[in-house]
């Protein structure tokens, strides 16, 4: 969050008369020194860290604030009212420091510096990572206890975001397939960018390759995403250099069902970075625009005929979108334009630019192997969330596609 501060300027007219030049310099330094730490601290109250409790959908279910000792995060025990039960009640024996929560027909007892937590009735003691502490003279849970404890007193999923303090929520197995006359067994190309000696993609101030980016994720996306059964065939599986059609041949020959190219994105401003998402719509903004009307040749027949999978790849879309927000400060979009490299691809599909080499942060994000890890999840729980949505025909969350002003 950035903090500005504004200021006015008065002009009053004064009688001429001398002033000490020497004194002008020391005078607005102290007064730009003054206001530098009024922005400070101004920001550092704005700026109070938070823990974000999110459902299965990306929605916003409490913001509780945060403490911070020895590395690890605390939250006040009132947040169990606002996350687990609202009718919570507690008590907190401060001679013997020892805490009690009642909370969904069970008691749950703490001790204050010890990780050991008792669940009456019917559970089994449970051992958190972190134990709870006292902080400002009250007792602190560490965010530990509702990663570990949710599942057990409300059924459910919990996956944490431990670089953005946020925490999803979400019904066990919400995200399992319904068998329904097979369409559970789809096969997901995806399609690692570039490759070869010839077509390196863009490079990172760091020297670090486009192509090899977008390999790497996709190995790691292949494995995570069979590990849950759902079945991912590669373009390329070294770094090779393969032509259009090659890729499309690909998914034609492994019976494809969804196709997703993996790129990486540069600007000219270091300040432009995360995610992006495009789908293909010919009817989208042109990126180089022509006064000339095109001949309906046989390849313009097509891409007019890809348009027929344009419905299920914005559901793609928005199920990756719903999923990748979550490792994400700021939403990621979902753009539509004519995209040649989707042109033939006849199945529902979209490109994922997984972020800017030209910007510092996502540059060290890119290179970090538990991100990338991350990543894959999240794509795999997008795969999951797709398949589940079209068997029981529900329609997906999502944002629309934005059409861009500028070409990217």
């Amino acid at each position: 969050m950035t903090t500005r501060t504004h200021s006015t300027v008065y002009n009053e007219k004064a009688p001429e008369r001398c002033v000490n030049t020497d004194t002008v310099p020391v005078k607005i330094g102290a007064l730009f020194l003054s206001m530098l730490v009024f922005a400070i601290t101004l920001g550092s109250f704005a700026q109070a860290p938070i823990a974000r409790f999110i459902d299965a959908n990306g929605k916003t279910v409490a913001e509780v604030q945060v403490q911070y000792q020895n590395e690890h995060v605390y939250l006040p025990v009132d947040a169990v009212k606002q996350v687990i039960d609202p009718e919570t009640t507690h008590q907190y024996n401060h001679p013997r420091q020892r805490l009690t929560l009642k909370t969904k027909d069970r008691e749950i007892r703490l001790q204050i510096g010890r990780p050991t937590v008792t669940i009456d009735p019917g559970a089994e003691p449970v051992t958190l990572a972190t134990p709870p502490v006292i902080i400002a003279q009250q007792p602190m849970l560490p965010i530990d206890f509702f990663i570990q404890l949710l599942p057990i007193l409300n059924d459910v999923e919990v996956i944490y975001n431990s670089r953005l303090n946020r925490l999803q929520i979400r019904p066990k197995d919400t995200l399992i397939p319904i068998e329904t006359n097979g369409t559970q067994d789809l096969t997901i190309i995806v399609d690692p960018g570039h490759g070869g000696p010839d077509d390196r993609g863009c490079a990172g101030s760091t020297g670090i390759l486009e192509k090899d980016i977008a390999l790497t994720f996709a190995k790691q996306l292949q494995w995570t995403s069979r590990q849950h059964g759902i079945q991912v065939y590669l373009t390329r599986e070294t770094d090779t250099q393969k032509t259009h059609f090659e890729r499309i041949q690909v998914g034609k020959q492994k019976r494809g069902q969804l196709f997703l190219s993996l790129h990486c994105n540069a600007s000219f401003s270091p300040h432009e970075k995360g995610i992006r998402i495009y789908v293909n719509n010919p009817k989208g903004q042109l990126r180089f625009p022509s006064t000339t009307k095109p001949a309906l040749t046989g390849q313009r027949l097509k891409i007019l005929a890809q348009a027929n999978y344009l419905k299920q790849s914005k559901d793609l879309a928005y199920a990756l979108q719903t999923e990748l927000n979550f490792l994400t400060e700021t939403p990621i979009q979902i753009i539509d334009l004519p995209l040649i490299a989707l042109s033939d691809t006849y199945m529902p599909a979209v490109v994922l630019e997984l972020g800017y080499l030209s910007n510092v942060e996502d540059l060290e994000k890119l290179s970090n192997s538990e991100y990338t890890a991350s990543v894959a999840q999240a794509m795999t729980r997008a795969f999951q969330r797709y398949i589940s949505a079209i068997n029981q025909n529900i329609p997906p969350e999502g944002v629309e596609p934005q059409t861009p002003t500028s070409s990217r």
